[in-house]
């Protein structure tokens, strides 16, 4: 008779793997990249202006310690600042490619009132991108009830934004 014992088993005492290890290391993984990114680019936007510079040196840092947290600390609270923040972003970087900022030094505040409009590059494409990911991956680790709402949450807003764009409402 040969007794065989189970490996897969946790002993007892021991800690079990945590449910979306591989979620928080993606998740922190896109929150770096698209804080790199926003780095990176930080210096030619202090050219054009000392505020737009300071957004994207506040931006890159808050995903570069989101990432950390993710790893870290992966609560509720992180999961959904950082939700709301990197969606706040994608949302200045898409009014910022159509209509215009409604924030522009203040030379081109007498020439033109928020009619700038920037074009789209690769940079561009890869942190919203990223973004995008790390919204999507945040979501994950919410707690079921707190996930539902916040996906619906999300749903009726973005639909809400595709109705007031397709009346004119938004430009």
């Amino acid at each position: 008779m040969t007794t065989t014992s189970r490996t897969d088993a946790p002993r007892p005492g021991t800690a079990t793997r945590p449910v979306g290890v591989g979620v928080q290391q993606w998740a922190a993984l896109a929150s770096v990249l698209a804080g790199g990114i926003h780095l990176a680019v930080t210096p030619e936007h202090l050219e054009e202006w000392w505020v737009y510079g300071a957004f994207f040196v506040v931006v890159g840092c808050f995903q570069l310690a989101l990432a950390a947290l993710v790893l870290r600390r992966p609560t509720w609270p992180v999961a959904l600042t950082g939700i709301v923040v990197n969606l706040s972003v994608v949302l200045v970087w898409v009014v910022s490619r159509t209509t215009g900022l409604p924030v522009e030094p203040p030379e081109d505040i007498t020439s033109h009132v928020w009619s700038h409009t920037e074009g789209v590059g690769p940079a561009d494409l890869a942190a919203t991108g990223a973004e995008l990911v790390v919204v999507c991956l945040l979501v994950t680790l919410l707690p079921p009830r707190l996930r539902r709402t916040t996906v619906n949450v999300l749903l009726v807003t973005g639909a809400g934004l595709w109705a007031l764009r397709l009346s004119g409402a938004l430009g």
